[in-house]
């Protein structure tokens, strides 16, 4: 595995695809051995596509509710995540792609564009060479590296199936914390959904007594006011009274 692979957390089967992500066109034209015999627009194509689908996807499961109801909203809040200037910024933070791209001796110093164009060729390689598990894995990558753009746009409170999301059975939910849930971004995609509900469950017996009990407290308050108030009202009966004698 190398170490772009590493920092992915996903291992190519297909290591020709890999390079041809990597692979700038002006490495072709300078004919360098390293460069695939294809250059990498035709996945960038790809990538772009699943990178929107990926985050648009993800909103929508988890999104507040403004964004998850608001076709207008939910595109504003993947433009936000997945802008150009953040392609490059997880390029160069996260993966350090200036290690990994080939290019021509024009570009010894990768441009912005050359950063985003082949951050989005790598997830367009990924979709392309996982196969048969591709949503599982590329939203894994996806998640991973770009989890932290979510937050602003997201309930404080998850409420998080406790089911794979690929499962066709019936679905269970819990609240879990934001953080727990930001926390466990690195885990694969379903397993992170998989939460244990150790809340105390309560019987229909258990539930029925406390109704009965709140019903009491309400009437014991009910009668409290009862009182007062007629011990109010013989109190002013007994001033009138005595003013009366009085006369």
């Amino acid at each position: 595995m190398t170490d772009l692979e590493r920092v992915l957390g996903y291992q190519f089967k297909n290591k020709d695809i890999l390079k041809q992500s990597l692979t700038h066109a002006s490495a072709i034209h300078e004919k360098l051995p390293k460069a695939s015999y294809r250059n990498q627009s035709s996945l960038a194509f790809v990538g772009d596509a699943v990178l929107k689908y990926a985050v648009a996807r993800y909103l929508f499961l988890n999104g507040k509710d403004q964004v998850v109801e608001n076709s207008v909203e939910l595109h504003k809040g993947t433009q936000t995540i997945i802008p150009n200037a953040i392609l490059v910024k997880i390029a160069r933070e996260k993966l350090h792609l200036e290690q990994h791209i080939i290019r021509g001796n024009a570009h010894a110093t990768p441009t912005k564009n050359m950063y985003a164009d082949c951050m989005e060729t790598i997830f367009g390689a990924i979709a392309l060479d996982c196969g048969a598990d591709q949503q599982k894995v590329i939203f894994d990558v996806i998640e991973k590296l770009c989890s932290d753009r979510y937050q602003t746009l997201l309930k404080p409170i998850e409420t998080i199936r406790l089911k794979s999301a690929y499962d066709d059975g019936e679905e269970d939910y819990i609240n879990v914390p934001r953080s727990l849930f930001l926390h466990d971004q690195a885990r694969p995609f379903s397993q992170k959904l998989i939460v244990p509900d150790n809340s105390p469950k309560r019987t229909h017996w258990q539930t029925l007594g406390q109704v009965i009990l709140w019903l009491f407290a309400i009437c014991g308050f009910l009668a409290t006011l009862w009182l007062i108030a007629n011990f109010i009202i013989f109190q002013l009966s007994v001033d009138v009274e005595n003013q009366g004698w009085e006369f």
